[in-house]
């Protein structure tokens, strides 16, 4: 091949290369856009608007509304506020906590190996070790007479008494796959859910363990789970519907227990923005959600009807 030809082809190779970079530049600004004008963001009017925000002395790690109280758990602490934002009390703890929980006015705490219960006042009552040394607890619901917690390393549910004492392994028909620690499970009529952030979809159990349905697909689109591991928080709301919780583009959606979508509640902007996910409890007309040190509460607007 003389000098010409290896110059013209040269030339060739590098004007591919230079169309090649500009088309992916091109496409970039274009999805750029896209997300830009997303009416999710752009035109978007939620059926709550913000009321209140509740700055706490630490970094939440978990919380739960109860006979008109935050319970919050910090690293090593549990603070108890009214709903106006006020510390009426606090206590301290084991380091590590997980998940908090309160039924039948006591409070349980999860941890990464255990369990600990204690009362309303924050006085110890009763501990137990997890059932198996290599766990990475979680999430924690109790249910009548029984306590279930997600396990991020053995990827199931271990469901023990309010005692303590193990009752069986819970497994998804599909697996659960659990990439990142958002694992969460709650209850509703007798009936145990819990997220398979892997598989974007919630499924839901009888007290005895038994599979009954799933729900939830993949994808960016308001309606389904987007990224590796949504949704992250679930909770329910008085008259059965299922909130869910997402990260990446945070956001919080309302679904029945058919798993159609019912509406988008609270988009990214109207939460605060991030991509990290907001934990969420639903009380009455009100949405409370969690993030970093502070409890947003959003209140329904008048005159519109619960879902």
């Amino acid at each position: 091949m003389n000098k010409s030809v290896k110059t013209f082809v040269n030339i060739f190779i590098f004007i591919i290369v230079i169309g090649f970079i500009a088309y992916v530049i091109r496409s970039f600004n274009t999805e750029e856009r896209v997300l830009t004008q997303d009416p999710s963001i752009i035109s978007f009017t939620s059926d709550y608007e913000h009321n209140l925000t509740i700055p706490t002395q630490d970094s939440i790690i978990a919380f739960d509304v109860f006979n008109e109280h935050f319970y919050v758990a910090f690293e090593n602490q549990v603070g108890i506020y009214n709903l106006q934002g006020d510390l009426l009390s606090d206590f301290n703890t084991k380091s590590n906590v997980r998940d908090i929980k309160i039924n039948r006015k006591s409070i349980f705490l999860l941890y990464s190996t255990s369990i600990e219960q204690y009362s309303l006042e924050g006085d110890l009552l009763l501990s137990w070790d997890a059932c198996s040394d290599l766990s990475d607890y979680c999430g924690l619901s109790i249910v009548k007479d029984f306590v279930f917690v997600t396990d991020v390393s053995n990827k199931n549910i271990c469901q023990y008494t309010r005692e303590g004492n193990f009752v069986r392994f819970i497994n998804s028909p599909v697996d659960f796959i659990i990439p990142s620690q958002f694992f969460d499970i709650t209850s509703k009529n007798d009936t145990i859910y819990c997220s398979n952030p892997g598989r974007h979809r919630i499924e839901s159990y009888t007290l005895d363990g038994d599979f009954i349905t799933a729900f939830g697909k993949p994808g960016g689109d308001i309606g389904y789970f987007a990224g590796c591991c949504n949704p992250s928080y679930i909770d329910f709301d008085q008259e059965g519907n299922i909130f869910t919780s997402e990260k990446g583009n945070p956001r919080i959606s309302s679904y029945n227990l058919s798993g159609d979508l019912n509406k988008l509640l609270l988009n990214n902007q109207l939460l605060g923005g991030g991509h990290l996910p907001y934990q969420l409890k639903v009380v009455d007309m009100k949405l409370m959600v969690a993030i970093k040190n502070e409890i947003k509460v959003f209140q329904l607007k008048n005159n519109i009807k619960s879902l």
